[in-house]
Order: structure tokens, then C-alpha cells, then sequence
């Protein structure tokens, strides 16, 4: 898998992952909402539905968002060119913030911004 590929997997599987199991969840308590004790998740289910496809669009549009200003270089890039993930922070607190490289998994130092 070359980087390019590797980089969009990670942007985008987590609203994959969202988008196809919350309307699986929720098409699995419908179908147990048959029996008297579980007709009470039948609300539940539905919101499961729509809150897992609209959930899954929100992230996958944020993804997007990230990826069309990495393009214009708006966004932290690593030396390879790839996309920065979000800031995190190491076991020695605030100060050793890291992002890591979606292409090549490298971690990177956070510069923060001069305000």
C-alpha cells in the first residue's frame, strides 16, 4: 500500500466504520423490537439509523475539508508531504506534543502557531 493510499484509509475508515454500523445496530434492535421485552428500543433504533449516517457524513465531510486544504498546503504536512494527524500529547505532558505522519506513520513535532 503506498502512502497516498495508507494516508486516505486513515482519514476516511473511521466515517466508514461509523456510517455502515450505526444502521446495522439499528436494523438489529428493530428486528429484536419483534419480542414484547425489546419493543422498547424501537426509538432507540431509529435514531441509531440516522445518528450513525449523519455522524459518519459529518466526519467523512470533515475528512474532506482536511484533505482539500492539505492540497493548497493550508494544512501541517510532513517532510514526505503527507497529512499531520491531530496534536497528542505524550506521557511527559503538554510540552512533547507530536502529530504523526497519515503516510509515512513518522511522528512529527507540533509547532504551534505564533499568536
Amino acid at each position: 500500500m503506498n502512502r497516498g493510499a495508507r494516508m486516505l484509509l486513515q482519514l476516511f475508515a473511521p466515517a466508514l466504520i461509523v456510517a455502515v454500523s450505526g444502521p446495522i445496530a439499528g436494523t438489529v434492535l428493530l428486528q429484536m423490537g419483534d419480542t414484547p421485552a425489546a419493543a422498547g428500543f424501537a426509538p432507540i433504533a431509529h435514531g441509531l439509523r440516522l445518528g450513525g449516517a449523519g455522524a459518519g457524513l459529518a466526519m467523512a465531510t470533515y475528512s474532506l475539508w482536511r484533505l482539500w486544504r492539505w492540497e493548497r498546503g493550508l494544512e501541517p504536512q510532513c517532510p514526505c508531504g503527507g497529512l499531520l494527524s491531530r496534536p497528542s500529547t505524550g506521557r511527559r505532558g503538554r510540552s512533547d506534543r507530536t502529530r504523526h505522519c497519515l503516510g509515512c506513520r513518522r511522528p512529527q513535532p507540533d509547532r504551534q502557531p505564533d499568536h
